[in-house]
């Protein structure tokens, strides 16, 4: 019974999360930012200061920071992000034109071609009201995200506040055979979420910065002005492109391909060796240090959840996919252990019951 009371719970959060994936998600990053701050609280409040009081505290330095930090990619996205929208047609026009003077092969052109015709059928053939509508529906869930995240302080407050009653009173009503389960099963899940976005966020600070600093200095040197001008918000996309692993970083690349094609061909070169340089760094070097004792998967298996991710909850899904995959591992892992170690114990008492009862009988 209590196997089929947790498969339905798990059956029914699963169903209330896909539809409101988008408001929980900041809910989420909430309990993931609890998750390092609850351990500051405590220790302000064992010196004497009001826990309620170091949770206002700790809220508003949280905020401040991430003010600064979303005012900045705004400065970055009016700055340099309009601009580069309203030079993004150029651009094409003198990636096209590169590319008909490029020398290539008949059978690589060819299949370059197709894919260009593909994609410009697909494009004429989008539905325009399907388009409007699609656009009205993005907006109202970004108007919806937009309250979760004005809620976000409040709710923040209130778990830094009454996370020991909380978390006192919830034990207190789980069945007692359920609290080592329960203890680890939240362990485990917001454990691996925070960790997993703290990694995220420092992998994506090193992107920028390496992003940043490397189109400045290419630019400077090779005399690419574009390269400079834009170097902040190619080193922002690389930021935000790491929520998406392995796809992202690559993504991040195309528009830094377009902006250095007007200055030449080697500068094409120089910024393409680049972020394969750093690509590497970040996957061989990066990645296994800050994240790879929680991934333990293979790429293929990578690309399989991201996809997977994306299409049950679109860039939301894409990018909870690896956490969400890592925490199911590990909960599996915990549970079948434990499974694993009770048929030990209860297999040799099971043998012994059945030879005192064979002895008894022979007697």
């Amino acid at each position: 019974m209590p196997f089929w009371i947790a498969l339905i719970l798990v059956v029914l959060g699963g169903v209330v999360f896909l539809l409101s994936a988008s408001a929980l998600f900041v809910f989420g990053i909430g309990v993931a930012i609890a998750f390092f701050l609850v351990p500051v609280v405590n220790w302000f409040e064992q010196r004497g200061l009001p826990r309620w009081v170091a949770a206002i505290l700790l809220v508003v330095v949280t905020l401040l920071a991430i003010i600064l930090l979303l005012g900045a990619m705004a400065l970055i996205v009016v700055e340099q992000g309009v601009d580069f929208v309203r030079r993004l047609p150029d651009m094409l026009d003198e990636l096209a034109a590169w590319y008909e003077s490029v020398d290539l092969p008949e059978w690589l052109r060819a299949g370059i071609d197709a894919i260009i015709a593909s994609i410009e059928d697909n494009l004429q053939g989008v539905d325009q009201g399907v388009l409007v509508a699609g656009l009205i529906g993005n907006l109202f869930s970004l108007l919806g995200g937009l309250f979760a995240w004005l809620l976000l302080p409040f709710f923040l407050f209130y778990l830094l506040k009454d996370q020991p009653r909380m978390s006192s009173n919830f034990y207190a009503r789980v069945p007692a055979p359920w609290k080592d389960d329960i203890g680890q099963t939240l362990t485990i899940s917001v454990g691996n979420f925070a960790r997993y976005f703290e990694a995220t966020f420092l992998l994506g600070l090193i992107m920028f910065a390496l992003v940043t600093l490397g189109m400045l200095a290419i630019g400077t040197i090779m005399d690419a002005p574009q390269l400079v001008s834009f170097a902040f918000l190619l080193g922002l996309i690389a930021f935000v492109m790491e929520l998406i692993p392995q796809i992202g970083p690559i993504l991040s690349y195309i528009p830094a391909l377009l902006i250095s094609i007007p200055a030449g061909l080697d500068v094409v070169i120089v910024v393409s060796v680049y972020y394969f340089i750093i690509f590497n760094v970040e996957g061989s070097i990066l990645v296994p240090n800050l994240m790879g004792q929680m991934i333990k998967f293979n790429g293929a298996s990578v690309l399989v959840l991201i996809a997977i991710g994306f299409a049950l909850g679109g860039i939301i899904g894409a990018i909870l996919a690896l956490p969400l995959a890592m925490i199911t591992r590990d909960l599996f892992r915990h549970f079948f252990d434990k499974a694993v170690e009770q048929s030990l114990v209860l297999e040799p008492a099971e043998e012994g019951s059945a030879d005192v009862s064979g002895a008894i009988g022979g007697g």
